[in-house]
């Protein structure tokens, strides 16, 4: 049996599970543990529970067994891909954060019907839906700031997007498609109305409900991402064949990583 531990927020959750199910598919018994996201308080805690995923947790004695078995537990070593994380022996613990399609990219159906809400959506968020779809062109841009601010290890690890980021990404957007309106998430709505100006745009405050606004990302035609695991779902999520996706070059301030997908704009 494989173990694999989820933490974080709701993307790195995602990248986790995203991991987990590519080791079922390849014939693994596979299951998740959740006993440190039950004691995460940071990023609304675990929220996979959200979604139609189908893999079991782990009761506290399979975990244990995997922790200390027969296999030493394995932990990521690094944010690049590594292929002798999806060829395990068995009765191993795994510990990491999976964040590159590579580790799940020939699974995207089965993830795409699986990180579907399996609930009903607020009101507030049924009515963006409408306008995003009902728009002649959408595209969300995602503003992350919060920890990466606030948190100083967080920024030294992240750092943030630079608003020249922003303003090339929106005009390579304007560029290419007519009337785009922009659909802009960040959790500090206010600092980012009063430093970007975008001439069409509605604003959407993450904040209220994570599932839903990434829900709401991946409805629009087009994505500008943050460096931040919860854009990269949202746009990730997009089933728009004839989209554009733009990310940051620079995810992390010195990590290196492969975690923009190779058809992704990065700038």
């Amino acid at each position: 049996m494989i173990v694999v531990r989820i933490l974080g927020g709701l993307g790195n959750q995602m990248f986790q599970y995203a991991y987990a199910k590519a080791l079922e598919n390849k014939g693994y018994n596979v299951k998740l543990d959740l006993s440190e996201i039950k004691k995460y308080k940071l990023h609304g805690g675990y929220q996979l529970d959200k979604y139609k995923i189908n893999l079991k947790t782990a009761d506290s004695f399979s975990t244990l067994f995997a922790k200390i078995g027969l296999k030493k537990s394995i932990k990521e070593k690094s944010l690049l891909f590594n292929k002798n994380l999806k060829s395990l022996k068995g009765n191993e613990y795994v510990k990491g954060y999976f964040q590159t399609e590579k580790y799940f990219i020939e699974i995207r159906d089965t993830l795409l019907k699986e990180f579907s809400i399996n609930q009903k959506l607020s009101f507030k968020t049924e009515i963006i839906a409408s306008q995003i779809t009902e728009s002649k062109n959408s595209c969300s841009l995602h503003i992350r700031r919060g920890d990466y601010i606030s948190d100083k290890k967080a920024n030294n690890i992240h750092g943030t997007c630079s608003l020249e980021y922003y303003r090339s990404a929106i005009s390579i957007i304007n560029k290419k498609y007519q009337d785009t309106l922009f659909f802009v998430f960040s959790d500090d709505i206010t600092w980012t109305k009063g430093n970007l100006k975008i001439t069409n745009a509605f604003y959407v405050d993450v904040k209220s409900i994570p599932h839903e606004d990434m829900y709401l990302m991946s409805l629009c035609n087009h994505n500008i991402t943050a460096n931040s695991s919860f854009s990269w779902w949202g746009a990730w999520l997009n089933k728009n064949k004839n989209k554009t996706i733009i990310a940051p070059k620079q995810w992390f301030v010195n990590f290196k990583n492969e975690i923009a997908c190779k058809n992704w704009i990065k700038i």
